[in-house]
């Protein structure tokens, strides 16, 4: 477990993300300009909806085999057979009852309208769970290579398909062509799996395990119903979080005089514009958590005590550095961003409340990934269960007060991702004593308050040179440019 295969699989992992994540955002802007809020509000309705079907269907399996296969390789593809038949059979039947009641799904979740893009997404509920799975599989064996190349071709693919579709069926109106734009999602998934079943074909199977394969012995199938339940458990309400906001949120802006389209666009602005944006920083959290995951995983196992502590420290140190920065940058050029990206300055004032995102994240899924490398998946599920009640509780009280509404939805999600935080954080309190936390406090406020006029200080210098979106990109680029250099410095220093 070297410091540079570490880094290297990071910058494997972090490249294909950015690359991923940077043509889902162009995929969404353009379809945005295309279908408008409301058809954005309907895309996020039905991919809810998409989430949760598709966590029923997995189940877990596809972490639970990565965190098994790391420590038995020669056993991995064994449990890859025996889980593909549940998943596909669990795919096949979603599937058909997606297609054969896609117009009473479409009515439970609040708008009818949404029929179109629910059924267009029901085949996909076949191919990506036993995608997933398989990248579970290749994710134990640390190919990280194949998973890299197979997630920007999926990518490329599906928003090709997306906006290809909807431009040729806009002509039968906007929502149509957005419902059937999602096609594109089957597309990619089985570009993604075919190119990982060449890649296993040509490199893996021919080499890595050419004796006798052992027998699955009843101490695997009990762990692997464990990890998959407490998985499954913990990562269900996330998909369940989205659904209820999806029912909820549209539903409260309705009460306070709201017209449904008016409604959904609200939601779409949220949802798909303003929590898009604040989420992108954590592309860098998400690539480290998916790697150091299995070298964790691997050094508990192997009782390696203070390798363990070491990545999981600076793991964390290197979360709380980049979510302060990225939190800053997000505080200052919300407006900017969303004028730029959306060409409408109004999710800009939502991408400013939700500032809080990238460090709140990114600390939570580093910590998640110790916890659940240390097999205690209890703590986050816990606590994951109690934050989503107090985030529906302020989606449904606060929304309807008068000069709150959407902030009251931007608070709720705030409130969940700290609880989360709070108790994970709580539960590895003794692995994480060598982090100063008075010193790691003082850093923060520090940051926080010279940071935050200083880049109001470069906002307004560069809007008065260059007045605009030129002004904008170049304050942007100046103020990036100083926080970077402040995330490699206190990464350095802590």
């Amino acid at each position: 477990m070297h410091k540079s295969s570490l880094i290297r699989q990071t910058g494997i992992r972090l490249g294909a993300m950015t690359i991923t994540k940077s043509m889902g955002l162009i995929g969404r802007v353009v379809l945005t300009r295309i279908i408008g809020a409301e058809g954005i509000g309907l895309f996020q309705i039905a991919y809810a909806y998409f989430g949760f079907a598709l966590m029923l269907i997995t189940n877990g399996f596809p972490t639970a085999l990565a965190i098994y296969t790391a420590g038995k390789k020669n056993m991995g593809w064994v449990w890859f057979k025996k889980l593909s038949i549940w998943v596909l059979s669990g795919g096949l039947i979603t599937a058909i009852v997606t297609l054969g009641f896609a117009e009473q799904i479409s009515h439970y979740l609040g708008n009818p309208n949404s029929y179109y893009f629910i059924r267009a997404l029901a085949p996909a509920l076949v191919i990506i769970p036993l995608l997933a799975l398989f990248r579970g599989y290749l994710q134990g064996l640390e190919k990280y290579e194949a998973i890299a190349f197979s997630e920007v071709f999926e990518q490329l693919i599906r928003v090709t398909a997306m906006i290809a579709l909807c431009l040729f069926f806009l002509p039968q109106g906007a929502i149509f062509a957005g419902g059937l734009s999602m096609f594109g999602t089957s597309l990619g998934g089985i570009a993604a799996f075919l190119t990982l079943l060449i890649f296993y074909i040509r490199h893996t199977a021919s080499s890595t395990y050419k004796e006798v394969l052992p027998v699955a012995t009843k101490w695997d199938m009990s762990w692997f119903v464990r990890s998959s339940s407490a998985i499954f458990l913990t990562r269900l309400l996330i998909p369940f979080s989205d659904m209820a906001d999806a029912l909820i949120i549209p539903a409260r802006l309705q009460s306070v005089g709201y017209s449904p389209h008016e409604a959904t666009a609200l939601f779409g602005m949220l949802t798909g514009m303003a929590l898009l944006i604040a989420y992108m920083p954590t592309i860098m959290t998400a690539a480290l958590s998916h790697t150091i995951t299995m070298k964790l995983a691997s050094a508990w196992k192997e009782q390696q005590g203070s390798i363990f502590q070491k990545y999981s420290l600076k793991a964390v140190r290197y979360a709380w550095s980049w979510g302060i920065v990225s939190t800053l940058f997000l505080l200052v050029f919300g407006e900017e961003l969303a004028l730029i990206i959306f060409n409408s300055a109004e999710p800009g004032y939502l991408i400013k409340g939700l500032s809080l995102i990238p460090l709140l994240v990114g600390v939570r899924e580093i910590t998640t990934s110790i916890l659940w490398a240390k097999e205690q998946k209890k703590t986050t599920f816990i606590a994951t269960a109690i934050g989503i009640v107090f985030a529906i509780c302020c989606h449904y009280f606060l929304i309807p007060f008068p000069y709150i509404q959407l902030y009251g939805a931007v608070l709720g999600i705030l409130v969940m991702e700290l609880i989360v935080l709070g108790a994970n954080v709580f539960a590895l309190r003794m692995l994480l004593r060598p982090i100063q936390i008075g010193r790691i406090t003082a850093y923060t406020l520090f940051f926080t308050l010279s940071g935050i006029p200083i880049g109001y200080l470069i906002r307004a210098g560069s809007l008065s040179f260059l007045p605009g979106d030129l002004g904008g990109l170049l304050g942007m680029a100046v103020y990036g440019g100083f926080l970077l250099l402040v995330h490699i410095w206190m990464s350095q220093r802590l």
